[in-house]
């Protein structure tokens, strides 16, 4: 493992357990009403989650991403006062996981697109009959 991809883990992994762990602090019902909070919690974790499994499974990412946002609302409703958790929070939460995995995969496929592709060497021609590529 790469030490990019070790920092990549740790990060997500402390990420992942701060939104788990912010799922079940009380907070004001305009907090609860707000619709960006979980936009833009799994927007990040969209982005995250395609940096980890790469391009090819971003269709894991988006998977992982939803699935992760029910159980945080299922969590919500089982464990904290009715009324905490919200079908529209799943809805966000979704729609900013795919549009993550979006801007990301965007972002990579500019990345190897502004790549310079490979350039055969040139070869030199030296005194006599030697080469030099």
């Amino acid at each position: 493992m790469t030490r990019a991809r070790f920092l990549l883990s740790v990060f997500a992994a402390l990420y992942i357990g701060a939104l788990v762990g912010l799922t079940f602090v009380p907070t004001t019902p305009e907090f609860q009403q707000s619709w960006f909070i979980p936009f833009a919690a799994f927007f990040l974790l969209g982005v995250i989650l395609l940096l980890l499994m790469g391009p090819r499974r971003w269709w894991a990412a988006i998977g992982f991403g939803v699935l992760g946002s029910a159980w945080i609302e299922a969590a919500q409703t089982i464990w904290m006062p009715v009324g905490y958790a919200s079908l529209d929070h799943v809805l966000w939460a979704s729609i900013g996981v795919v549009l993550g995995v979006v801007a990301a995969l965007l972002l990579i496929l500019s990345a190897h697109r502004a790549a310079p592709s490979h350039v055969p060497h040139r070869i030199v021609p030296q005194s006599g009959r030697r080469e030099i590529p």
